[in-house]
């Protein structure tokens, strides 16, 4: 029988998209990227070497060398950065594809947004769960009552 503590693979991977939910704005990171790119030589070509450098490097800054985050972080960035494979593209039109991303929502937004949404249906719902073991309650003590009169 497995252990009931083990984290399933959906459960593991549920947890580091709140981790990267909570360490910080994956947009923000798009946007101070493409800033980056806009500012630092715009019209030199864009390569597939940039864009894993750039995704590792403000993941180290963020999160330090090395770091599990820092590694889901990463990988977080680079589903939200374009391939370059080998289309030819500049340094600044590349910037606008991120631009163009940073405002899209992130997975780990819609992940964050479901959960509150789930809280909020919980919430609603358990009211109801009150008054309905008040109801018991009620039922047990009027039968007991009744039981003993």
């Amino acid at each position: 029988m497995p252990d009931p503590t083990d984290l399933s693979q959906p459960d593991e991977a549920l947890r580091q998209t709140r981790a990267i939910e909570e360490a910080g704005d994956l947009r923000q990171l798009l946007t101070r990227i493409a800033d980056r790119l806009t500012e630092n030589l715009p019209d030199a070509a864009m390569r597939e070497v940039n864009r894993l450098s750039y995704a590792r490097q403000y993941a180290e800054a963020e999160h330090g060398y090395g770091t599990d985050m820092t590694r889901a972080v990463e990988r977080a960035l680079l589903r939200q950065m374009p391939r370059i494979d080998n289309r030819t593209i500049t340094r600044g039109e590349y910037a606008l594809l991120l631009h163009a991303r940073a405002g899209r929502t992130t997975r780990a937004e819609r992940v964050a947004e479901l959960h509150r949404e789930a809280a909020q249906a919980y919430t609603a719902a358990r009211p109801r769960e009150d008054q309905a073991l008040a109801a018991v309650v009620c039922a047990r003590i009027d039968g007991n009552a009744s039981a003993s009169a």
